[in-house]
């Protein structure tokens, strides 16, 4: 899957760890916006795990989305 997804001028791109102990899927996601001719980009995780990579990627859109939308205590792109 591994896409990335356009929302309110951020990139959100889903790059899920793979957890080889447990192998379950991570929640793990980059955000990236650009402002004055300057590239910015933000990594964020969580300690969730998911049974397939898609699920996982799907949860990093998710919260990404949360992140920019303000909605995660501790969390932002600001």
């Amino acid at each position: 899957m591994s896409r990335s997804v356009s929302y309110k001028g951020y990139i959100i791109r889903p790059a899920p760890q793979h957890l080889v102990e447990s192998g379950l899927w991570g929640l793990n996601l980059f955000i990236s916006w650009s402002t004055a001719n300057k590239e910015h980009s933000h990594h964020f995780s969580k300690d969730e795990a998911y049974v397939t990579k898609d699920e996982a990627e799907i949860m990093c859109i998710d919260y990404g989305k949360l992140i920019i939308d303000g909605q995660v205590p501790g969390e932002s792109v600001g």
